[in-house]
Parts: C-alpha cells; sequence; structure tokens
C-alpha cells in the first residue's frame, strides 16, 4: 500500500513541474530539453517505486523517461508556417469609398465640419 501511494506522489509531482515549464516551447532544443527534463523526472519516480531496488530503479527509470521524454516533445512540435510572403503591390489599393453614392449625392468636402449644437440644449 506504501508503494502505491508513493508512486502516485512521483506522478503526481511530475505533473506539477509540467507548470514550471512554459506551455508553447516552440525551439525544438529548448522542447526536447524540456520534455527530457520532465521525462526524467517521471521515470525515476516511478522507477524507484516500483522496482525492488529504488536507487537502481530511479537510475534505469530516469535515462528511460529522459529518451521518451525527448521523443514526445521533439515528436510533439507544430509544423513551421509553409506560405508564401504576400506581395506588396506598387499602385494604391483603397477602393474609391464615395465611387458608388447614388447619382445627385456628393462627397462631403474636406475641410468641413459638424455644425455647433443648438443653444437650447
Amino acid at each position: 500500500m506504501r508503494r502505491a501511494a508513493v508512486c502516485v506522489l512521483a506522478i503526481a509531482l511530475a505533473g506539477t513541474l509540467s507548470a514550471c515549464v512554459p506551455s508553447d516551447v516552440q525551439d525544438p532544443y529548448q522542447r526536447v530539453l524540456a520534455g527530457a527534463a520532465l521525462g526524467a523526472t517521471l521515470g525515476a519516480g516511478i522507477g524507484a517505486t516500483v522496482s525492488i531496488d529504488p536507487g537502481a530503479g530511479g537510475l534505469i527509470g530516469a535515462g528511460t523517461g529522459a529518451i521518451l521524454g525527448a521523443a514526445t516533445g521533439l515528436a510533439t512540435l507544430e509544423p513551421r508556417p509553409s506560405y508564401s510572403p504576400v506581395a506588396i503591390p506598387t499602385a494604391q489599393v483603397i477602393p474609391g469609398f464615395y465611387d458608388t453614392w447614388p447619382q445627385g449625392y456628393q462627397s462631403p468636402s474636406l475641410g468641413g465640419s459638424v455644425p455647433s449644437p443648438p443653444a437650447h440644449l
């Protein structure tokens, strides 16, 4: 019963260690390093808990966990964007806003202003 409690505690500790690593690590080197650290911690805890010799189990679990954690960190990388750059047009491309006004209307003057409010307000 004691070993099961220690195993659960080791898994919970490894779960809380993931909060220490930024969640959006996208640099492959840093992501592999973070995965290896988390995997080694989890592997050492589980290996020490379930083996007959806790020292040997911790060493074997740390090595195995580091390898599996690094592989998982590398396998879960997001792919780089693969879109081509947008060409900047040389001519002005702003649509003519006042071109679609109905006949008889004219666009406001450039120097126009809003009239003053009535005096009774």
